[in-house]
């Protein structure tokens, strides 16, 4: 199963959220978290400071990142849709 990572990095004082805003679709010009997917044979925390890295220029020497939860999506094959208003 594929994995992937959001990462959140708060300004010391706790009252900043870094966001990137997208280059390129989908979502081109809206804002996002860091994160991308966990490459096979990679550790989770790897792939964190990896997408950091190539996202912002954020290195491990920076910043220290802290595991704070695991979600597995089993819907993944569900698609969404708007339903029509009225």
């Amino acid at each position: 199963m594929q994995g992937y990572n959001v990462v959140m990095i708060y300004s010391k004082d706790m009252d900043r959220l870094l966001m990137c805003k997208r280059l390129k679709d989908p979502y081109k010009g809206l804002s996002n978290l860091v994160g991308g997917k966990i490459e096979p044979g990679e550790r989770g925390m790897d792939a964190a400071y990896r997408e950091l890295m190539e996202e912002t220029g954020i290195s491990p020497e920076d910043v220290t990142l802290h595991h704070v939860m695991d979600f597995t999506y089993y819907l993944s094959t569900v698609t969404s849709r708007c339903m029509p208003a009225g």
